[in-house]
């Protein structure tokens, strides 16, 4: 396998971990309300808390891995990760969930400005948006697995243990990573070129302006503050809103739906970057050929203001795995338009873009939670949501016009 690839798939591993630490609490979210006395509020603020440290962290860690060796730094973040994860078996209260969810929003953080970096580093233009779909892709997987591993172990061994094997596994690929990416030949990936002798260094305010320049910057964080939240909602509200709205309890059942319902997540992935390499070699442009691809997405994603309207659990569930295969694509697509807003500082601008994507996902789930507490109801959030998807698709065309030669930032 070339290297680039096995990168890839290290990088898809990292992800699916990702997904799978920070949803084992929503997963689980059903009986630690139950165990723990926790209502809708106190949920929407353990799902926010780590929107709200993982943001504030994605703005600062993008500039420092644009600095370190990513080959340990990345690992390390793994490494940190799996530790809080583990560390999360151990909470007796809202107290402590919330500090640990803190600490996991913090060490989290590194994995896209990372992975973003890696790929940009390794692979040509034309196959960065099918590396950004596999490596992402982990999200969906990791959230496609999380149903039935995190309630089969919660089944056998208490919930407490779904948290603490979870993270042993994230050393186990640790260990995998050290041994995989030892090839000198993937030095140029790990490091910029050294400056030549008596180049002035770059500081963070002129990185900082000539990314905010860009004039792709502004539709790509519009793009960012609306789909962020959108897949936080889907990932981490969903079993909850189907043990309290279609009478579901933890269990098969639930698992089996919400595995079905993440593998659209996955799915989508993939159909993004496929889709837009296979209209390319149809001969057409490369940003109309990610138009098509992302309105075409968008058409699902407006459904979801129906699913409360929906009679039959089996009716919701098909709709929503449509919503979720139109999310992939979009979050596919959305890490492709961060590349486009700079060539060469991408950990830092994603940090930057990301960042206030997650702010804005912070608050979401933090609202999600106190307005389904109040009206007992999520038509509200879901209605909004679809909104979303539509004000997107205005800001992804805007992100992906073609620009005028005067216009082209070098960043």
């Amino acid at each position: 396998m070339a290297l680039k690839w096995r990168l890839c798939l290290l990088l898809f591993l990292a992800t699916t971990l990702n997904y799978l630490d920070r949803q084992t609490m929503s997963i689980l979210a059903p009986i630690l309300q139950k165990e723990m006395h926790l209502d809708n509020e106190a949920l929407g603020w353990l799902f926010a808390v780590f929107y709200y440290t993982y943001t504030f962290s994605q703005m600062a860690v993008g500039p420092l891995l644009d600095r370190l060796h990513l080959r340990w730094a990345f690992g390390a973040a793994v490494l940190l990760w799996s530790l809080v994860s583990a560390a999360t078996g151990l909470a007796s209260g809202f107290a402590s969930l919330l500090v640990f969810r803190m600490l996991l929003g913090i060490s989290e953080a590194a994995n896209w400005p990372a992975a973003i970096r890696i790929v940009a580093r390794s692979m040509d233009p034309s196959e960065r948006t099918l590396g950004n779909g596999i490596f992402t892709s982990g999200t969906s997987v990791g959230a496609l697995v999380a149903p039935a591993l995190i309630l089969g172990i919660a089944s056998a061994k208490g919930w407490r243990w779904a948290f603490i094997v979870l993270g042993a596994i994230g050393g186990v690929w640790f260990i995998g990573w050290a041994l995989a990416t030892r090839s000198p030949k993937l030095g140029p990936v790990w490091q910029d070129a050294p400056r030549q002798p008596g180049a002035p260094a770059e500081s963070l305010a002129r990185v900082l302006g000539e990314i905010l320049k860009s004039p792709r910057f502004l539709p790509v964080l519009a793009v960012a503050v609306l789909v962020n939240p959108y897949l936080y909602f889907s990932v981490n509200w969903l079993p909850t809103y189907f043990a309290q709205q279609r009478g579901l309890s933890p269990g098969r059942e639930l698992a089996w739906i919400l595995t079905a319902i993440y593998l659209g997540l996955d799915l989508g992935n993939l159909l993004c970057g496929g889709s837009v390499l296979a209209l390319t070699r149809l001969g057409r442009p490369l940003l109309a050929a990610r138009r098509t691809v992302f309105l075409t997405a968008t058409v699902p994603l407006v459904a979801c203001a129906f699913v409360p309207l929906l009679p039959r659990l089996g009716q919701a569930v098909l709709v929503l795995v449509a919503v979720n295969i139109g999310l992939g694509v979009w979050v596919a697509m959305y890490l492709t338009m961060v590349q486009d807003v700079s060539a060469t500082h991408v950990s830092t601008a994603l940090g930057l873009l990301s960042g206030c994507g997650s702010l804005a996902g912070a608050l979401a789930m933090w609202a999600v939670g106190k307005v389904t507490h109040q009206t007992g109801s999520f038509a509200i959030p879901m209605v909004a949501f679809s909104i979303a998807g539509v004000l997107s698709a205005v800001a992804g065309c805007a992100a992906s016009r073609e620009l005028p030669q005067s216009e082209v930032v070098a960043t």
